[in-house]
């Protein structure tokens, strides 16, 4: 099942064109690790809770492994793989592989729009323990693909930002909520990889 499962992800990416943002003035790249397990329940997606903190734009909000691209980094692909080992303990080198690339998306939150944001899939081949940076991260949980693709688990709202409108993709579960960015991250990879699960 476990390689059935990387070859159909790796299938569905390789005849697709990734959307690349290129054409911002003043582009801050940063990059996120959209992380899957599988486990007794299915597959399911690791998410993090951002440290409140007033510095930071996304400060309380759920998101995937990541951050903003240093100086050293050879690419948004080691911006990923390194913010999520410094936030979450994972090494994807080590203990997964890393599937693809998703298309670039952008924050609606007018003090972040200057940002771009690379994910990364990435598959978990064995069980890590998380060793959370509480400077950076609050919580963290592992939540059921299937879940997140029930109708009843979800919601579009309309948010309006700088005048204009967008759709606005909510996820629920239990006590968590994802919106904004890592809302619209993850209705893209359901779009396309949904049917896998």
């Amino acid at each position: 099942m476990y390689k059935n499962t990387i070859k159909e992800l790796e299938n569905i990416l390789r005849n697709r064109d990734v959307v690349k943002i290129n054409k911002v003035q003043r582009l801050v790249r940063a990059a996120v690790m959209v992380i899957l397990k599988d486990g007794s329940s299915g597959y399911s997606i690791l998410f993090i809770k951002r440290t409140e903190n007033e510095g930071d734009v996304f400060s309380g909000h759920m998101a995937f492994p990541g951050g903003k691209m240093r100086i050293a980094d050879k690419g948004t692909l080691d911006t990923a793989i390194r913010e999520t080992a410094e936030e979450t303990g994972i090494d994807i080198n080590r203990s997964g592989t890393v599937i693809g690339e998703l298309d670039d998306f952008y924050p609606n939150n007018p003090k972040a729009n200057h940002y771009v944001v690379t994910p990364y899939l990435s598959l978990l081949e064995e069980e890590v323990e998380l060793t959370l940076d509480s400077s950076e991260v609050a919580d963290a949980v592992w939540i059921p693909i299937h879940h997140l693709n029930d109708p009843r688990n979800q919601e579009v709202r309309i948010l309006e930002r700088t005048g204009r409108a967008s759709d606005d993709f909510v996820f629920y579960y239990s006590d968590y909520m994802i919106w904004g960015m890592t809302g619209r991250i993850l209705h893209h990879f359901l779009l396309l990889f949904g049917k896998v699960f």
